[in-house]
């Protein structure tokens, strides 16, 4: 009896889940800053794969500016607290989203973060294609939909985009990383459209990693994309 589509194609996905994970169990990083940057990005049809290490315990107990504020961060980065930390460069993955066919929304202006306490743009929430995120490990290899990821959660994933920024384009220059941020971020290339700058201000600690449900600390996982609907 032949394969349906659907097993075929789960197959191909749970084979590169396994080979992404295999890549990065020799990325030598550590919580407080990887050593070495190796490739951790897979463009399958209808979808993208990144691979990085989880760390919920480390995400629930973050304190200061921007903690519980970013899901997926550049190791090469600024962006500090992350939930997963990949060596896959931000600008890598915002061109395999394109790639995808996901249409980037209209950026927000800087000033939604660098003037958050006044500035109305700090209220505004992100456009661009929803996007469908689930997070795999080796001993969950078919993994968890972002939803799921945290404890009662409004997440509304958008693409948008926020590629045209200043640090984007000068070599070497400083800059967040974010791949994905929780908020409705003028700076993240993924951001939350169901909640703004301004209730990340009014409750910052609102997300909460579920981690009786995620591995431990330092675990490596892939984090899939696919469009939305």
């Amino acid at each position: 009896m032949s394969w349906t589509r659907n097993t075929r194609r789960g197959w191909r996905c749970g084979a590169l889940v396994g080979l992404l994970l295999f890549g990065l169990a020799g990325w030598g990083g550590t919580a407080d800053g990887p050593s070495q940057a190796v490739a951790g990005l897979v463009e399958e049809k209808g979808q993208v794969l990144v691979s990085g290490r989880i760390f919920p315990r480390r995400f629930n107990a973050a304190q200061g500016p921007q903690a519980r504020y970013h899901f997926l961060v550049w190791q090469g980065g600024t962006s500090p607290h992350a939930l997963i930390q990949t060596p896959v460069d931000d600008l890598d993955f915002h061109a395999a989203l394109l790639r995808l066919g996901a249409q980037a929304g209209k950026s927000l202006p800087m000033a939604a973060w660098t003037e958050r306490h006044t500035h109305p743009a700090s209220h505004r929430t992100l456009s661009g294609s929803r996007l469908a995120i689930r997070v795999s490990w080796q001993d969950n290899p078919a993994g968890l939909p972002l939803e799921r990821v945290f404890k009662d959660a409004a997440l509304s994933p958008r693409f948008g985009g926020n590629r045209d920024r200043w640090f984007n384009h000068i070599p070497f220059a400083p800059r967040p990383g974010c791949l994905v941020c929780l908020y409705s971020c003028p700076s993240g290339k993924v951001g939350n459209g169901a909640l703004s700058i301004a209730d990340y201000i009014g409750q910052p600690a609102r997300f909460v990693a579920d981690a009786d449900q995620l591995p431990p600390d330092g675990t490596p996982v892939v984090v899939s994309f696919a469009l939305g609907s």
